[in-house]
């Protein structure tokens, strides 16, 4: 009966009824999602059963001017060396990513496959600390060289329905690798995504090059991963890193400072190439209770304000007999029944959303309350504290109310003092939105900057197309071909392009003088690299042709670097590049550019010339149509028939190294509109029934002459009030969130008025446009139906 008592209260008030439930769903649905994305990241890799004593080695170059730079990979020797050595390493893995083409030979055809992310060399130890489900082999056989490991996936692409146990691959067209075991694919919440694991003994014949035994040579793409005996040894293991740097590395010891980096901080650490910020992570949480704080403040306001319209109501009931407990219970029957509605609705539209979500955003998020416990806990204590922060309050006010003051009209200075109160939350309403907005549009903004900015280079229709390592001698005839197309205007042999996220460099000797104490990044490239990415001269001239190290060009940078007062200073001078051990002599300063992602300053850099490095081709393209890549791959392929042609854009290579904030763009972005959205519709609330307060006011005023504007003034007035001293007293803690985010970044927008300004504004104008609907439907209204009304 008592439920079917309290249905019918909120029937009869479905005005006020539907703007509560609308919010409560909104911010429970927004809540949800969030607890989804962040539980995600926040699972990944805490599966593995050794992963609370398991650690990647990372390495910090402190360099002698001062500079340090984070290195995530490691020197093939380290996870050997430190096996022999620390009795309380008990696995030691090295893993290797690497861009192959793998050939798949049958009776009837070849196939050929360009796996860029998905493959890696690595030891046995690598099974024993992470956990894969084995269906045929085990580690064992990756000690063995021109063995593999493959995924039932890629089981299945690469052999069919047939048993790829003993079957063989060609990788590179130079070696035949036999499948020797195959493991079941990996979980979602992983970022070993990995699917062919070829033995470790087999590098040496694929990249001969690579200096194997030189504890100097880094590469970020080969990681070394531990397990110790207890989290414990860690601490005795950094206490070591001095001493143990000092035996291999000499009296470059004090730079190469090694560092154990927890297993649960790799997702998240973007100093060693992490997946997703902490601070992103912490801002979706924030947003997510902010959220439903916000919902909560509409409910509390809404039903605070419609208390005073069912006092006669408590009063009567009050002086029947019903006790103050049993008020109070009644008004938390009604919330707990809105509260499991809009639950209902949350539901239905955070599957809804989050499949949009995961194919706006390229997100991973799955609304399955079957399938993840966690998920049907989570939205039971969401309830609980819906209850307890929207509930309870109003509850109180309500059972409180003395029977008499009820009865007889008397409690108007009680609404006054709660009319004070949910002033003040309408406040923090607005406020939290207007730190949303403001942080929001800084992050567009910031966005927009990195994708305008002018990096020294030219970035448009230049196409990037893959050489294979160990066919440089039909460089020459691809370079005449693919130049001679009408479409190129420019080509050039290059390692890596002007800014790209490859770190390579080192040590560099200028003139007679001692190794310089900066670091310098450095760029392989011909002569027509300058031109092809429209490289600006400032000094001296470019490089002629020459297959090894001949002739130089730096930046402008490294002329700073060098301590040179002039560009011109250094035309004609010597200097020794660490990284390969060979002196040029400098023909060219350049402007600078930038050399990396904007994350990072522009760094003193070299170019130098030789065949052996060179793995990209650059086509710079005059114009673009369907042909275009079609004529480029027909070259490509008669050249190189046993491999896979690839190619990729510049632009979008850049664009490419700010997935991170473009994903952080996305969802702040998103969240903040349904922040306002929800303050908004809490405002629509209020405002109905403010001008129902008002109503016999208003038609005094308009009987007294006031004209539609007037009146709309007025109304409008008591809100916009509040939405102003709330974009006050938030403008300081929206500066502190937007500092925050753009520490990360070495070049970025200034925090300027007008973004404060903008956000207010916007905040404004949607608060006025929420409430003027009513405030203009109150005005129009014929005065005579006002005053009957009362």
């Amino acid at each position: 009966m008592s439920l079917k008592i309290t249905l019918r209260k909120l029937i009869r008030q479905r005005v006020y009824s539907a703007i509560n439930i609308t919010g409560l769903a909104v911010g429970m649905a927004g809540a949800i999602i969030i607890f989804q994305l962040v539980s995600f990241h926040l699972g990944v890799d805490t599966y593995h059963r050794n992963a609370d004593r398991t650690y990647r080695v990372v390495v910090d170059l402190h360099l002698e001017d001062g500079q340090v730079e984070k290195e995530r990979g490691s020197a093939f020797v380290l996870h050997q060396t430190l096996k022999k050595e620390f009795s309380y390493v008990e696995n030691a893995a090295y893993l290797a990513g690497k861009e192959l083409t793998i050939d798949i030979k049958n009776a009837s055809q070849s196939t050929k496959y360009l796996e860029k992310e998905h493959v890696a060399f690595t030891n046995s130890d690598f099974f024993n600390i992470f956990d894969y489900q084995w269906v045929e082999g085990n580690a064992a056989t990756l000690n063995a060289p021109n063995q593999a490991v493959i995924t039932e996936s890629y089981a299945l692409k690469y052999f069919g329905n047939a048993n790829p146990v003993g079957q063989f691959l060609r990788v590179e067209n130079k070696e035949n690798i036999r499948i020797a075991g195959v493991i079941r694919d990996y979980p979602q919440q992983t970022d070993f995504k990995k699917d062919l694991f070829i033995s470790l003994p087999t590098i040496r014949k694929i990249i001969p090059e690579y200096g194997y035994e030189d504890w100097g040579w880094i590469d970020s793409g080969r990681e070394t991963y531990v397990t110790l005996r207890s989290e414990k040894d860690r601490e005795t293991f950094e206490k070591q890193m001095p001493a143990f740097a000092q035996k291999y590395y000499g009296a470059n010891g004090k730079i190469f400072q090694y560092h154990l980096q927890p297993l649960s901080d790799v997702h998240f650490n973007i100093d060693y190439n992490g997946k997703i910020k902490y601070t992103t992570i912490a801002i979706l949480a924030t947003v997510a209770l902010l959220m439903v704080l916000i919902a909560c403040f509409n409910f509390i306001n809404l039903s605070t304000a419609q208390a005073f319209k069912r006092s006669k109501e408590v009063g009567i009931r009050k002086v029947l007999g019903v006790s103050q407990m049993q008020v109070f219970w009644s008004f938390i029957r009604e919330t707990a029944v809105l509260t499991l509605v809009s639950a209902l609705f949350a539901l239905v539209l955070s599957i809804l959303f989050s499949s949009i979500l995961n194919n706006w955003l390229g997100l991973q998020i799955e609304v399955n309350y079957l399938a993840d416990y966690r998920l049907p806990v989570f939205s039971v204590l969401l309830i609980l504290l819906i209850l307890v922060l929207a509930g309870v309050y109003p509850a109180l006010i309500v059972s409180n109310f003395n029977p008499l003051r009820a009865i007889t009209g008397l409690l108007r200075e009680n609404n006054r003092n709660l009319f004070s109160v949910r002033k003040g939350l309408v406040v923090v309403q607005f406020s939290i939105s207007f730190v949303l907005i403001a942080v929001a549009l800084l992050i567009m903004l910031q966005s927009d900057y990195i994708s305008k900015k002018d990096l020294g280079m030219n970035r448009d229709l230049i196409m990037h197309v893959r050489l294979p390592a160990a066919e440089t001698d039909k460089i020459a005839v691809i370079r005449n071909e693919i130049g001679a197309l009408n479409e190129t205007e420019h080509f050039a042999l290059l390692r890596g392009a002007p800014s790209s996220q490859e770190g390579y460099g080192g040590s560099v000797k200028f003139e007679n003088r001692d190794w310089e104490k900066f670091a310098a990044r450095s760029k392989v490239a011909d002569e027509n690299y300058v031109a092809t990415y429209g490289l600006k001269l400032v000094a001296g001239r470019n490089v002629t042709q020459s297959d090894t190290v001949h002739e130089l060009l730096i930046n402008q940078k490294m002329v700073r670097a060098l301590g040179l007062k002039s560009a011109e200073e250094a035309l004609n001078k010597n200097l020794m590049i660490g990284e390969i051990s060979k002196t040029g002599r400098i023909v060219g300063v350049l402007a600078d550019f930038n050399n990396t992602d904007l994350y990072s300053a522009i760094e003193p850099t070299v170019i130098f010339q030789s065949k052996a490095f060179y793995r990209y081709a650059a086509v710079k393209l005059n114009h673009l149509d369907k042909s275009t890549v079609k004529n480029v791959a027909a070259i490509w392929q008669r050249q190189f028939p046993a491999h896979v042609f690839e190619y990729s854009f510049f632009d979008e290579e850049l664009a490419g190294f700010y997935k991170r904030e473009e994903l952080a763009s996305g969802l702040i972005s998103l969240f903040a509109g349904v922040s306002v959205f929800l303050s908004c519709l809490g405002l629509f609330g209020l405002a109905i029934f403010s001008i129902e307060q008002r109503t016999k006011e208003i038609g005094i005023r308009k009987v007294l002459g006031a004209s539609v504007a007037g009146i709309i003034g007025l109304l409008s007035a008591d809100f916009l009030k509040l939405v102003l001293i709330a974009a006050v007293i938030a403008t300081p803690a929206a500066y502190y969130f937007m500092d925050k985010w753009l520490q990360d970044f070495a070049y970025k927008v200034e925090i300027q008025w007008w973004i404060f300004a903008s956000a207010g504004l916007t905040a404004a104008t949607i608060a006025l446009l929420t409430i003027s609907f009513q405030s203009v439907k109150a005005a129009l209204k014929d005065p005579v139906e006002s005053l009957k009304s009362e």
